[in-house]
């Protein structure tokens, strides 16, 4: 009686009588022939032939494993797998396919996936194997497709979900709008807040109904000046429930092959700076690169970008606005005084080299270029600040010398009697603190061996911001 071996597929209804009279050269040619790699494994589970259907598939390994136990040619990790498939003996049972490494020796793994088969003379076993690295590649192609897919996807909700806070936290009262149908589709807090009332929704209106019949026609010249010069254009219109003008900027942008409009509503009042300030940080983020900032006249930050405050270390634009950029930017605060004044006077500095002080005592080398900005009638400087490579320093490296090449690529833009004035102080700041470093910080001696009086000394020290300028306990007070 034959043996009976099961699976899932359907079988031929006869094979005693359909096979009984085939030749063993033609069986071992149909194994060949059905298989990528067929292993006979005798009853003590040694390899004792081996058939390749294609002999470029794995080479000459496999001819290597005759006479090898099955257990000693796979990896580690499958030999329990490898002891599993040659213990089941169930008669008339076809074992289920597994997975089997064979280490390679270059290159990665060689993955088969068996199907062990008992053979009915002398205790023998039949591996029939399929090359699994096609599939095996295929299957690391979509995990790292998948991860790049998660990663997108994880990118892609946060920035969504940083775009809806900053969006719905703004100040300001913004709108979004479909550039064709002229209908709103988003409106974040304030916008709501200021627009809508007496139940009406922001969202799904026409942009003309949110303003007085009056401002239809310059909101018109608005929207198609925006259209045209792809900038922020603006204007004061008068809302529809509101006769008094307020401020309206608006810019057109593109999203996914759809034409959105972008309209802010200024503030009104005292506070008439602060919208001014995003339109001047968004003029700079076009004409700069890098870190950027936006002074007054009195060289106070008006507003910063981003980068700027990551390079400052400072936590957020609230705690920058108000501070005086010399605190930040340049040696002991004289250098953005020059800096000024070459703005004022060519318009324009490019890549001048100073250093930057971060929020927490440390010290970054940095390219500086700025320009004059003008918005609403009055004057702002813009600057930005790109971090260089800090050279070797022979001198203390809290109070870096300025270099000969920066101090004359000030000739012919700032006059002379100000680089002398800086060079000067900057001489004798390093002399200050050269005499209290050979001094170990005793004043009293460091006055006396820069031949100056302790007044004068402790006047100069509140000057340039070295150490604490309070007498050392034991030293009489100044007088």
């Amino acid at each position: 009686m034959g043996i009976n071996y099961s699976n899932s597929g359907s079988a031929f209804s006869d094979p005693g009588r359909s096979f009984a009279n085939l030749e063993a050269t033609l069986v071992a040619n149909m194994v060949t022939a059905s298989t990528d790699l067929a292993l006979l494994i005798d009853g003590k589970g040694v390899i004792t032939d081996v058939a390749v259907r294609d002999a470029e598939l794995f080479g000459d390994v496999p001819a290597s494993w005759i006479g090898k136990a099955f257990v000693d040619v796979v990896t580690v990790e499958c030999r329990a797998k490898v002891g599993r498939m040659l213990s089941d003996r169930e008669p008339g049972e076809a074992a289920p396919r597994r997975e089997i490494n064979h280490p390679m020796p270059s290159g990665p793994d060689l993955p088969i996936s068996y199907a062990m088969l008992s053979l009915t003379r002398d205790d023998a076993r039949l591996a029939l194997g399929r090359d699994m690295r096609t599939i095996s590649i295929l299957q690391q192609k979509l995990v790292e497709t998948q991860l790049a897919i998660e990663s997108d996807y994880a990118r892609l909700q946060n920035a969504e979900s940083q775009y809806r806070v900053f969006f719905d936290t703004s100040s300001d009262a913004i709108v979004i709008a479909d550039a064709a149908s002229g209908k709103i589709l988003e409106a974040n807090s304030a916008a709501r807040r200021l627009l809508e009332s007496d139940g009406r929704q922001v969202a799904g209106a026409a942009i003309e109904s949110l303003f007085a019949e009056r401002s239809i026609r310059d909101l018109d010249r608005l929207v198609a000046a925006a259209r045209a010069s792809g900038d922020i254009e603006a204007a004061d219109l008068a809302l529809r429930d509101d006769d008094s003008a307020t401020a309206i900027s608006a810019r057109f942008y593109r999203q996914h092959g759809a034409t959105r409009l972008a309209i802010r509503f200024g503030r009104t009042g005292a506070d008439s700076l602060s919208p001014g300030a995003h339109d001047l940080i968004a003029k700079a983020g076009r004409e700069l690169p890098d870190a950027i900032v936006v002074v007054d006249n009195d060289l106070k930050i008006v507003a910063a970008n981003e980068s700027f405050l990551d390079l400052a270390e400072i936590a957020t634009g609230r705690q920058a606005a108000g501070k005086p950029l010399g605190d930040i930017v340049g040696r002991r605060g004289v250098e953005m005084a020059v800096v000024k004044t070459a703005v004022d006077a060519e318009g324009v500095v490019r890549s001048f080299g100073t250093v930057l002080h971060t929020q927490h005592g440390g010290t970054v080398d940095v390219e500086l270029s700025g320009s004059v900005l003008k918005e609403g009638g009055q004057q702002f400087y813009g600057f930005s600040l790109r971090r260089t490579a800090r050279a070797a320093q022979l001198v203390s490296a809290a109070q870096p010398l300025r270099s000969a090449n920066d101090m004359t690529g000030l000739v012919g833009r700032v006059p002379l009697r100000e680089i002398v004035r800086e060079t000067a102080d900057i001489i004798e700041q390093l002399c200050i603190e050269a005499a209290l470093d050979l001094t170990r910080n005793n004043r009293a001696s460091a006055a006396e061996m820069l031949g100056l009086s302790r007044q004068s000394l402790y006047s100069k020290l509140r000057r340039y911001g070295i150490g604490d300028p309070a007498p050392d306990p034991g030293e009489d007070a100044p007088g």
